[in-house]
């Protein structure tokens, strides 16, 4: 076409004439005006193909992939909202780039706080458990870890975490009662491979239920164990002020002598009034 309107003295009506009649068979003749636009096209461009299309970039392309996953090494608390703020993609683009790089919104597990004085003491532990294992392989066994836990009625609920899947709005609603709480003591205990318990407590605990609990409950809660074994058990208790009061300590030093492991326990003292 290009060397046809050459020939053509760039006349573009000749030119698509002369073209016509040297390809009749052709069944798809150009019009004039498609022969201007190609001839157009030729002097601005220099070639007659069709323009490559310019893709739109891809949001999750190599440059922002590493973006995103640089900044979540950086902060791994940040939310994909704030993501989505600082680098102007969509959540949806950053969640799949996250997905693509194998990463996953782990959740916050919680634990009990230690205090300075507790790594010494658990390494002491662990110590002392170690040479008793030498002496006894089967002393953890023989080892009643007992303990008390406060249950109450005005747990946090994650409503993020709760969905109610319907086509209309169910309106779901759950009561909670704030004005009137109420809380239950739960004391357990675990002797190998049986859980000793469980007993509730009525109110807060104090030295006169703990004591009654050794005294009275204990006794029928390790009924189901054999002789042997409640004659060389030792007795694990936290630090409670409760477990450590003078009445209960010597109960435990007369019940136990020199298998009571604990925090604020005394070593066996006889009192005197």
């Amino acid at each position: 076409m290009v060397l046809i309107y050459g020939e053509c003295h760039r006349i573009m009506r000749e030119a698509v004439r002369v073209y016509g009649k040297r390809f009749p068979d052709r069944n798809n003749r150009p019009s004039l005006s498609v022969f201007t636009n190609i001839i157009k096209k030729f002097q601005e461009t220099g070639t007659v193909d069709n323009k490559t299309r310019n893709l739109a970039k891809r949001a999750t392309d190599d440059g922002n992939s590493i973006n995103i996953v640089a900044a979540v090494i950086r902060d791994p608390h940040v939310s994909t909202r704030q993501l989505e703020r600082k680098s102007g993609i969509s959540r949806r683009s950053i969640l799949r780039i996250l997905h693509i790089n194998k990463f996953h919104p782990f959740h916050i597990s919680l634990h009990q706080q230690l205090t300075e004085n507790d790594y010494t003491k658990r390494l002491q532990f662990c110590e002392w458990g170690l040479r008793k294992l030498q002496d006894d392989e089967m002393f953890l066994s023989k080892l009643l870890f007992t303990d008390e836990a406060t249950f109450t009625n005005h747990g946090a609920v994650n409503r993020h975490n709760m969905h109610y899947w319907s086509v209309d709005n169910p309106r779901w609603l759950r009561e909670v009662d704030k004005q009137r709480s109420w809380s239950v003591n739960v004391r357990c205990g675990l002797l190998h491979n049986k859980i000793i318990g469980p007993y509730f407590i009525d109110g807060t605990l104090n030295s006169s239920k703990y004591l009654r609990i050794l005294e009275d409950v204990l006794p029928e809660l390790l009924e189901d164990t054999s002789l042997d074994i409640r004659q060389s058990m030792w007795f694990q208790q936290d630090g409670c002020p409760a477990h450590s009061a003078r009445n209960v300590t010597e109960f435990l030093n007369r019940k136990f002598v020199g298998k009571i492991k604990g925090r604020s326990v005394p070593r066996k003292t006889n009192y005197q009034t």
